[in-house]
């Protein structure tokens, strides 16, 4: 997926970027062993959600939900209330979904999380 290029697409950038550094101190926390539930979620998975709900809060702020599909925020409203851990499948389909799954996807990696964290699947 590709962002659009344009003035938008590069405050959007800055905006990610800005938000990553201010939420992450530097380093990973491989070290921490994963949780498969909610009350078991080491202190990296809660962060690496925490970093995910304040981005995803932070591109809809600034491009707005207009074209955004309700089931694109809908499944990631899900991932977000299962703690990040939910199997769920966002599949971007239009143009503006795109573009959020791809911030959130620059912003999840600029935190150190692996792009396979994020919910972005079309499976069927």
């Amino acid at each position: 997926m590709r962002a659009r290029q344009g003035p938008a697409g590069s405050g959007l950038r800055f905006l990610l970027a800005s938000a990553v550094l201010a939420l992450c101190p530097a380093g990973g926390k491989a070290e921490d062993e994963a949780g498969e539930t909610q009350s078991s979620r080491s202190a990296w998975q809660i962060e690496k959600c925490d970093v995910y709900r304040k981005a995803l809060s932070d591109i809809l702020d600034h491009v707005g939900r207009d074209g955004v599909s309700p089931s694109f925020l809908d499944r990631n409203d899900a991932f977000i209330a299962s703690g990040c851990l939910a199997d769920v499948d966002a599949c971007p389909q239009t143009e503006k979904d795109v573009e959020i799954a791809n911030g959130l996807t620059i912003a999840t990696m600029n935190a150190g999380a692996a792009s396979s964290f994020s919910p972005f699947r079309c499976r069927s």
